[in-house]
């Protein structure tokens, strides 16, 4: 089978042999990947081997897996960016990580998604450009949402359709959107959110950076009851945030 070439960002990394990695890759053109990646430690006397890395974006060559439980084999990666400055901070290196695993955890293998993988491009360059991080991270967490079909509805409330005037507001995650104080009741599943978030995406207005902290605190929660657990990055994501000031 020939190898196939797309443009990719690694996720994931882990030690297969002395020599060789599992490689997850997002590509743009063929979705989420895993892929042994053979002799990608090992060094010669003609060549060094600098390795694959993660969150860097490149060019990839790869022969796909035969059979769901199979990997496919990486056969050439040609780094072209390595988003260096999203390491000069922990916050933004983990924001990128946060980004790297809900891609990798809520993504079909083989199962493209172009717009994603340009928003999870974005992202990085954002974090690389040193901008703020909550609202990149939500953005590309809308976009996530979104593109496996789990958009939340914050326009109105999705049970009665009315727009909450006042609080409390609720979100559930199982309903898919806001509720006012008239429907929380009859939902057991659901979380307080900040009414000032309600239709404030729809009408394109900007969201402060308390109004960015809430609506990410929506949006963990709502992938967290999509995995049926917190993702492993999330608590050190939290930390770094709050060293920083956010």
């Amino acid at each position: 089978m020939p190898a196939i070439t797309d443009r990719a960002i690694v996720l994931r990394l882990s030690d297969y042999s002395e020599t060789s990695q599992i490689a997850t890759i997002f590509t743009r053109a063929h979705g989420l990947v895993r892929l042994i990646a053979k002799g990608v430690k090992r060094s010669t006397s003609k060549r060094v081997n600098v390795g694959l890395d993660l969150l860097e974006g490149g060019e990839i060559a790869f022969v796909p897996s035969k059979a769901a439980a199979m990997l496919g084999v990486l056969t050439e990666w040609r780094q072209l960016t390595t988003f260096s400055g999203l390491r000069t901070a922990l916050s933004r290196l983990y924001a990128g990580l946060y980004a790297a695993e809900l891609t990798s955890l809520l993504n079909e293998e083989y199962d493209p998604h172009a717009e994603l993988f340009e928003e999870l491009e974005e992202l990085l360059r954002d974090l690389d450009a040193q901008q703020p991080v909550e609202p990149a991270l939500a953005s590309f967490q809308l976009a996530l949402l979104g593109a496996i079909g789990y958009a939340p509805m914050l326009e109105h409330c999705i049970i009665c359709g009315h727009t909450p005037r006042s609080e409390p507001v609720y979100f559930s995650a199982r309903a898919g959107g806001v509720l006012c104080r008239d429907c929380e009741m009859h939902q057991i599943e659901k979380v307080r959110m900040d009414r000032r978030l309600v239709g404030r995406l729809a009408e394109g207005r900007s969201l402060t950076p308390e109004l960015s902290h809430a609506l990410r605190d929506v949006l963990d929660y709502q992938i967290s009851q999509i995995l049926g657990r917190r993702p492993v990055v999330a608590a050190s994501l939290e930390i770094a945030l709050r060293a920083t000031g956010r």
